[in-house]
């Protein structure tokens, strides 16, 4: 089913999004300026099973992880007021270096992706899309996040066994 706002036609194709659903338990902070765009993908993760926070721009994302530090993953836009999302990468990259961040964009220029790869999102995903991507892309970044938890406690416990 196509993330498209309510009343729109979907392509009969296309896959149930129940059918890749998962229940979760897993924390999202999703920053866009766009109310409705927070409403629908905010709808989409809870349904998918996830909790979601929503959060108009960078600063006020700032403020959520300050107050609850306890998110597993931050999806944003890239282009908010007061503090864009490569702003708010940068950021949380030194702050919060242990959650993973992807890009939710409507901005189709390979520059601005790799730019986004390159300076420590784990993913950008093209908006509109199928809600499909999205959990897809979520799904893959909280298991990245997850297996660089484990792989550092598995270190630190390597480390402790041979001193």
């Amino acid at each position: 089913m196509t993330l498209n706002p309510p009343g729109l036609p979907v392509s009969p194709n296309t896959k149930q999004t129940s059918d890749v659903l998962s229940v979760t338990n897993k924390r999202i902070l999703h920053v866009d300026d766009e109310d409705i765009i927070r409403e629908l993908v905010g709808n989409l993760l809870r349904k998918a099973g996830y909790y979601c926070r929503g959060a108009a721009d960078g600063i006020e994302a700032l403020d959520v992880l300050e107050s609850d530090q306890d998110f597993d993953l931050i999806l944003s836009e890239v282009m908010m007021n007061r503090l864009d999302g490569f702003g708010l990468l940068d950021r949380t990259k030194v702050l919060y270096p242990d959650i993973p961040f992807v890009f939710l964009a409507p901005v189709r220029d390979n520059a601005i992706k790799l730019a986004a790869l390159r300076n420590g999102a784990y993913d950008y995903v093209l908006f509109p899309c199928e809600m499909d991507e999205i959990v897809f892309a979520v799904n893959r970044a909280l298991e990245y996040g997850q297996l660089k938890l484990e792989n550092r406690a598995l270190r630190t416990r390597l480390e402790s066994m041979t001193t």
